[in-house]
């Protein structure tokens, strides 16, 4: 399977674009900053979508993470970096104008080979649970489930073993209050 080699901007350490156009590989081997979108999938009643990174992907193999993230390309607005991996990652056709933004997120991990420097802009988006083919299965995801928000927030707290993949808490309680906040009057 041929990859085409993805091309990023590099951002400055306060967030902002530089104008700078980088490949992915060099971005993770010298550390410089990017732009992530980060989409949060729930539905009405508050359950909350989750995808287990594919055992073949070389960061956090087979750990539960966001439903979806990629990585936004030189060029390409946020919203439209969020629609193509919801499309590339869980096979749906997310309609943009829908996507609620929480913020944007400073994450730095350092890795064996990649020093992953981003800024993730984070959205969460309603979708109806008939929407979600649970069972989708591609190169970089191996499963999906829904999880209330009750047990994504024991999972978080078990940080003793990796099972997901987030350190941010403050980032978490975002993304749980935002969702709490629209389903509120479902409880």
């Amino acid at each position: 399977l041929y990859m085409r080699e993805e091309f990023l901007e590099i951002y400055s350490p306060e967030g902002k674009k530089t104008g700078q156009k980088e490949s992915k590989f060099n971005i993770h081997l010298n550390g410089f900053f990017h732009a992530t979108v980060h989409v949060w999938i729930f539905t009405r009643n508050g359950n909350i979508l989750i995808q287990k990174r594919s055992k073949k992907k070389e960061l956090n193999p087979g750990i539960w993470d966001v439903s979806v993230a990629g990585h936004v390309e030189f060029n390409e607005s946020i919203k439209k970096a969020a629609k193509r991996e919801a499309f590339e990652e869980i096979g749906i056709n997310i309609n943009t104008k829908n996507l609620l933004k929480i913020g944007v997120y400073k994450s730095i991990n350092i890795h064996p080979k990649v020093i992953d420097k981003e800024f993730h802009h984070t959205y969460v988006l309603e979708v109806d649970d008939g929407l979600i083919d649970i069972n989708h299965k591609n190169q970089e995801v191996d499963d999906l489930k829904f999880i209330s928000i009750n047990e994504m927030e024991n999972l978080i707290k078990k940080r003793k073993k990796k099972i997901f993949i987030g350190k941010n808490r403050e980032y978490y309680q975002d993304v749980f209050e935002k969702v709490k906040s629209i389903t509120s009057d479902n409880y």
